[in-house]
């Protein structure tokens, strides 16, 4: 009798506001994975609607998790709770190894979006195997695949998908593994050949897909080969633009009507973040309105209420309709317009032979994207995919029957050129940042370095009002940052306190002071001596 092969397999899609999970059974015919019925979404109890909100609530002492999704969604009703949440934490993965990082891709650093990361996938793995694989452990029959920003594989040399390669891996068992990452337009390419949106309507026409993330937005170009069906591939473009902006905006609009001062947003930053909630309920409502057929000039209110940590009430009735939203949003509009322009001059095609532009991702519903892409390219050539925040992770499910017996993606993104900049080795003074504390040199070495008690610490700072993990220090060969990363008691330079999770330029000469340890800024030329 002809034993069959079965094997499951799940894709997570860890997104910038919603995490979502979808189940695959594969069964082997000879050498070839086939996929038995459709790809299938499996929440688990902690999901709400089909997905969980990247939300973390974290202990007093920032180190553990109390809660998660919607459980710590709910905690921001307390203004007292509120500086323990966490939320929006991807933007902010990689963000050491950009020039000019954007003001939401630095509100936590590196080393914290990864440890929040880190935090949530531990928990909904132990979730995936108590809820969905009841044998206890994980064995042959299982897969993950995870799905990445495809920026992440071809900006600095790859670093941070290794880099969250790694965490991944070191959130499954030991030696597990059956585990497989895929680009996000790779897999968005997979769900709409399934779908039967990507079609060949005549020679050389093009499809472009565009997906709109939460932090990121990527625009993928190709044509359809009629022969098989798959798409080939023509050019990529991708900015740091999501959903996440408008909801930011809109916080800071919400903040206006209520009439909170500036200062008292000051002392309690994390109000922003309770606002921002609430904002996205008024963006959602208020496009969801606009996109359905015959709905025009609706106006949304609600009233909202926040407690700033002080005591102070702000409560008040707020209207939102689609004057005032675009107004208020006016120039993100114009920064998308100006994205999907770059793009196709980006990738070199005209709006002529674009024969469909196909919408997904997370913010692909907000109608005024909507509204502006049918404008330009024509209302019968723009298609929002159903359920368009889940087409990628239904897509790199996919992506295992068509090359399970390949580690590295079925569909191959070309990188731009690469300019090399060996030169400048030869040019260049060989400079080298380091710290004296007191009689003693730290040299320190490009990249990010850990300060703090632990005796794991790349500086280890031997003092009690030190923190275990109390400060990253940033460096590269043109600066020296300091961040203090919640510390208990703080992070003085030059004796002035710093503020938290907020990268600080050091100088020569300057003193970094943790407690009663002291260290001064120095730079050397390696071989000649202090600068």
């Amino acid at each position: 009798m002809k034993i069959e092969k079965q094997q499951t397999l799940f894709a997570l899609d860890c997104g910038a506001t919603n995490w979502r999970l979808y189940r695959c059974v594969y069964q082997w015919d000879g050498a070839q994975a086939k996929i038995i019925g459709e790809p299938q979404a499996s929440p688990l109890t902690s999901f709400i609607d089909r997905k969980l909100p990247a939300i973390l609530f974290l202990d007093a002492a920032g180190c553990t998790l109390e809660s998660f999704g919607e459980a710590a969604q709910q905690q921001l009703e307390s203004e007292l709770n509120r500086e323990r949440i966490r939320d929006s934490f991807k933007p902010c993965i990689g963000s050491h190894l950009e020039a000019n990082p954007l003001a939401h891709q630095i509100r936590y650093t590196h080393t914290q979006s990864m440890d929040y990361t880190r935090l949530l996938l531990q928990t909904i793995i132990e979730q995936i195997k108590l809820e969905k694989w009841r044998s206890g452990t994980f064995d042959e029959q299982v897969w993950f695949t995870f799905a990445y920003p495809i920026h992440w594989q071809y900006e600095h040399e790859g670093k941070i998908l290794d880099e969250f390669r790694a965490l991944v891996r070191s959130c499954l068992p030991e030696g597990f593994s059956q585990v497989r990452f895929v680009a996000e337009p790779e897999g968005a390419i997979f769900s709409l050949q399934r779908r039967g949106l990507l079609e060949q309507k005549s020679n050389k026409a093009i499809t472009l897909i565009i997906d709109v993330g939460g932090s990121s937005s990527d625009i993928i170009a190709g044509e359809v080969n009629a022969a098989n069906g798959n798409l080939n591939f023509l050019g990529r473009y991708g900015e740091p633009f999501g959903g996440t902006l408008y909801d930011a905006e809109l916080a800071k609009f919400l903040a206006d009507e209520l009439q909170i001062p500036a200062s008292a947003l000051a002392d309690d930053p994390t109000a922003l973040l309770s606002l921002r909630m609430t904002a996205q309920r008024f963006k959602e409502s208020l496009s969801r309105q606009l996109l359905s057929p015959g709905q025009n000039h609706i106006t949304h209110q609600r009233i909202v209420t926040l407690v700033l940590r002080n005591g102070e009430i702000y409560r008040r009735k707020i209207k939102l309709d689609e004057e005032l939203f675009e107004k208020v949003t006016s120039h993100l509009h114009t920064e998308f317009i100006n994205l999907i322009e770059r793009a196709v001059q980006k990738i070199a095609i005209d709006d002529n032979n674009i024969q469909q532009v196909v919408l997904v991702g997370g913010g692909a519903q907000l109608y005024t994207i909507m509204n502006y892409l049918r404008a330009r390219f024509g209302e019968d050539r723009v298609i929002l995919a159903d359920n368009p925040d889940e087409v990628v992770v239904q897509g790199i499910g996919l992506e295992y029957e068509a090359s399970f017996h390949e580690e590295e993606p079925s569909v191959i993104f070309p990188d731009e050129s690469i300019v090399d900049l060996g030169f400048l080795d030869e040019v260049l003074p060989s400079l080298k940042w380091c710290l004296q504390c007191g009689e003693k040199d730290i040299p320190l070495d490009i990249g990010i370095l850990s300060m703090g008690r632990d005796k794991d610490s790349d500086i280890f700072v031997d003092d009690i009002k030190a923190s275990r993990n109390h400060a990253e220090v940033w460096v590269s060969v043109e600066k020296l940052e300091i961040a203090d990363i919640g510390s208990t008691n703080g992070t003085f330079i030059n004796g002035e306190t710093i503020q938290a999770h907020r990268k600080t330029e050091l100088q020569c000469g300057d003193v970094i002071s943790i407690g009663k340890a002291k260290y001064i800024v120095k730079q050397i030329t390696e071989g000649s001596g202090e600068i």
